[in-house]
């Protein structure tokens, strides 16, 4: 569960903002205005999570850290999560 949380945390902070967002704006009625900034909010995070969600890695790159270790020489190694 705790992986879930922590791969989609974006998605479920997003999900979270609309929702708050929505209770605000359509508190005292439904209006253009208020779906537009809505919709607006929407497509900000959508646009968000398309341009920053992590990619998947390439093999040349495994190859190569692969090909790096034992080679007989020290290899500094630095591990990132993409999330």
């Amino acid at each position: 569960m705790a992986a879930l949380i922590n791969q989609h945390s974006f998605l479920f902070a997003a999900v979270a903002a609309l929702v708050l967002v929505s209770a605000v704006l359509f508190r005292d009625g439904a209006r253009a205005a208020d779906g537009f900034a809505l919709g607006a909010l929407a497509a900000g995070l959508a646009l968000a999570y398309g341009l920053l969600r992590p990619g998947p890695p390439t093999h040349a790159q495994i190859e190569a850290v692969d090909a790096l270790i034992g080679a007989g020489r020290p290899v500094l190694l630095e591990f990132q999560s993409p999330y």
